[in-house]
């Protein structure tokens, strides 16, 4: 399923990093799948489920930071 001829499967946004590399992280959607791609290029591949619980705990952290 990777990568995908669908263009509709095709959804991708890219995050600006608070890192010292001020660099971006790429979030693609890939069919049932999610990815991120990390500044020095690694890959992490997600279910639906896993992402939605890698979701929430961005959340919190984010969360933690703000209040810090």
């Amino acid at each position: 399923m990777w990568p995908t001829e669908d263009p509709t499967e095709m959804l991708r946004w890219r995050i600006r990093c608070a890192a010292p590399a001020e660099a971006d992280v790429t979030v693609l959607v890939v069919g049932d799948r999610v990815a991120v791609v990390l500044p020095p290029g690694d890959t992490l591949v997600f279910t639906a489920e896993e992402a939605e619980n890698l979701a929430e705990l961005v959340d919190r952290a984010a969360g933690h930071a703000a209040s810090a």
